[in-house]
């Protein structure tokens, strides 16, 4: 089918183009077709002569308990090889060398080989150029300077931006996974009051419960748990043994990693006579549109009120988020941030691994912190920071420096001391 995607309108999966078992309604880009009227069986395949928007005869193996069922089964397949030329156009990138070549995979520019596209973004490793065996390197508008020992030329695609354009490449020919159309599972628990839309696959042991409310098109792997009256929204994906308490909101497009919870109590007690007493969390967590959490991130619920991720924010593995926080609009938290309760951010913060955020304080809009940032204070925006107390990331650099080099500098003031001392302990002539 060239390499295009085509799309099982009855169970809502998307799979790269070629055998496949066949259900009953399909769309190609995007374009509603009913199973063709000249679709013939035979045997075990049907056949599409000279459908409208296929190319040339395509084979779709039929299973009839599929069909029964109204099940897809995607086959081990992947979308057909492009040229350096169609890979350029669909990035909007220059090409420089052999256009005709065919490209298949993506890969590392160390391990690819001759169908492979690979791709720098980051001057380190630009020495691998001399020796990688990639059919094509997706590259700055600068071809880096290379000295190569053999006869290989690799096709280079120049872009802008060439990190997200071999992203769009890497769409183009891997896709995303693709998720099983079971339906739900006879070994789900789903309570009767949950209302469940179109199109909703739920794995077995999944546990859905009283008032949940699931929009169309969402995933929701095993051991999954769904408390009561949570709502969770259209084209979401929970993976194993994530977790949503009652009451939270997840909005649409939303990404739960394996071992993520959602909305647990947050770390609130009240110190009376030596006794540490529970407050009750009676808020939520609200996670708005396209929010990813990564495997064993923790966002506790609100004491009251509202925990807040806003839309387009991405939370790395471990990541841990204090009640009340409001995390603001296209956020980068990376493994292992702690951030204390009610802590606020701007958006588009970067916070790189174990920064450490204390409570009650703002980070303007486009702060960055270095790794292991320990935050103390409110943070103007534009703001690149680093260093526990976070300070000024040129300053830190410095500051550093000097840690390292301490014991020398000791040991050398030592010597200007005792110097001193000999001096002063010297009679005078």
């Amino acid at each position: 089918m060239g390499g295009r995607r085509v799309r099982n309108a009855q169970m809502g999966v998307r799979f790269p183009s070629s055998p496949v078992f066949l259900s009953t309604k399909w769309i190609l880009d995007d374009q509603a077709i009913r199973v063709h009227p000249k679709v013939r069986a035979i045997g075990c395949a049907a056949f599409i002569p000279g459908a409208a928007g296929f190319d040339n005869t395509v084979a779709l193996a039929v299973g009839s308990a599929s069909l029964e069922r109204q099940e897809t089964i995607m086959t081990d397949a992947h979308t057909l090889p492009r040229t350096v030329e169609e890979l350029a156009a669909h990035v909007g990138g220059r090409v420089t060398g052999d256009k005709s070549r065919l490209i298949a995979r993506c890969s590392g520019l160390t391990s690819a080989g001759s169908q492979d596209i690979s791709f720098l973004s980051n001057q380190k490793y630009a020495v691998h150029l001399n020796t990688t065996r990639a059919g094509c390197v997706v590259v700055g508008n600068d071809i880096p300077t290379i000295q190569r020992t053999d006869d290989w030329e690799p096709a280079w695609i120049q872009t802008d931006d060439p990190y997200y354009s071999f992203r769009q490449i890497l769409v183009l020919l891997h896709g995303f996974r693709v998720h099983a159309p079971v339906g739900t599972s006879p070994l789900a628990v789903v309570a009767k009051t949950a209302r469940i839309g179109k199109l909703v696959n739920i794995h077995p042991f999944a546990v859905i419960g009283e008032n949940v409310e699931i929009g169309d098109n969402t995933n929701i792997y095993p051991h999954v748990t769904i408390m009561a009256g949570a709502k969770i929204g259209r084209d979401c994906i929970l993976y194993p043994s994530a977790v949503i308490y009652d009451q939270c909101v997840l909005g649409d497009r939303v990404i739960l990693q394996s071992g993520a919870v959602v909305g647990c109590d947050g770390y609130g007690f009240a110190t009376h006579k030596g006794i540490h007493n529970k407050i009750p969390q009676i808020g939520n967590v609200v996670l708005e549109d396209d929010v990813e959490v990564g495997s064993n991130t923790v966002i506790e619920r609100a004491a009251m009120e509202s925990t807040v991720i806003r839309r387009g924010t991405k939370l790395g593995n471990s990541v841990v988020i204090g009640h009340n926080c409001q995390i603001g609009e296209h956020n980068l938290l990376v493994s292992q941030v702690g951030i204390a309760g009610s802590a606020s951010t701007g958006h588009h913060v970067v916070l790189a691994g174990q920064v450490g955020v204390a409570g009650h304080l703002h980070i303007g809009d486009m702060v960055r912190a270095a790794a292991q940032s320990g935050i103390a204070q409110d943070i103007e925006p534009n703001k690149d920071i680093g260093g526990t107390p976070s300070m000024d990331l040129k300053h830190a650099r410095r500051v550093y420096l000097n840690f390292i080099q301490l014991p020398d500098i000791v040991k050398r003031l030592r010597a200007v001391e005792t110097a001193l001392d000999t001096k002063k302990s010297k009679p005078q002539s």
